[in-house]
């Protein structure tokens, strides 16, 4: 488009994402902006809550004469493992964002949790701290899928996460992963049905792809067959909808040697 050929009557809304780095460990599929706490820092150290967030407020505050007047409708804190962060360091946090920013009264703020960084009534802390949505990287509930996944929680642990979201908040997403090494058709549509057992508002969906730069890419694990993923997500679809879940975003991303649609890889569902 040539310049000055868009006019808007408005400013679109904006939504405001906040990065926190850290993990218990590095999943060897991630190519994310993301950092194993125990490997950048001396044995028992806590993590640096405070300067990490006078970090993040300075940023913030520079920032601001670009959207000076704007209104945020939106807030999603990711990572990393935003649930490594205490209650507190979070309630200062989002304290921080209100003081700086025009917040919309019924923001959504969503914080993305790990099943194993999960303690009884940690995330109901986390919901008076201001957080109104959690979003939980279960991955898988197959305890043999989770360990090739580099994941440090097991299928009991995702239970009770699951489980304590549904019950300290209105709405929640679950992140599942499929194609992963080893599983079935039967091994996917087990994971679906208990995510769907706790009726999840929103489940967001990743086709384990091996990215460059991750231990995946170095040690590549055997993963199914294209066909055999492409009947995973027609049966991932077929039981979503019959749920009442909407497909309602697709992602896509070029990847060389492919020339259609199917290197998608991550798929949303909502009640929407």
């Amino acid at each position: 488009m040539r310049p000055g050929t868009l006019q808007l009557q408005s400013l679109p809304p904006l939504s405001l994402y906040i990065h926190l780095p850290w993990c218990l460990k590095k999943c060897p599929y991630c190519d994310f902006n993301s950092h194993e706490w125990s490997a950048t820092s001396e044995p028992g150290q806590p993590l640096p809550e405070s300067r990490y967030l006078d970090a993040l407020r300075a940023d913030l505050e520079a920032s601001l004469p670009l959207i000076w007047g704007r209104t945020v409708h939106s807030v999603f804190i990711g990572g990393g493992t935003p649930s490594l962060f205490s209650p507190a360091a979070i309630d200062r946090l989002l304290g921080d964002v209100r003081a700086l920013l025009r917040l919309d009264a019924d923001a959504e703020i969503t914080l993305e949790a790990n099943p194993g960084t999960f303690e009884k009534d940690r995330f109901r802390a986390f919901r008076e701290a201001g957080v109104t949505r959690l979003s939980i990287g279960v991955q898988s509930f197959n305890d043999v899928h989770l360990k090739a996944l580099g994941r440090v929680h097991d299928r009991d642990q995702a239970m009770a996460a699951v489980e304590e979201a549904a019950q300290a908040f209105d709405t929640f997403n679950l992140d599942l992963m499929y194609a992963l090494p080893g599983q079935t058709l039967a091994d996917c549509e087990a994971d679906v049905r208990t995510a769907l057992s706790f009726a999840p508002p929103h489940i967001s969906i990743y086709h384990l792809t091996l990215e460059p730069n991750t231990y995946f890419a170095k040690y590549p694990p055997a993963l199914p067959p294209e066909d055999e993923a492409w009947d995973m997500l027609d049966r991932i679809t077929e039981l979503t909808g019959e749920a009442g879940l909407q497909r309602y975003e697709v992602s896509a991303y070029a990847r060389a040697g492919h020339r259609s649609w199917h290197n998608t890889n991550y798929w949303q569902f909502g009640d929407y």
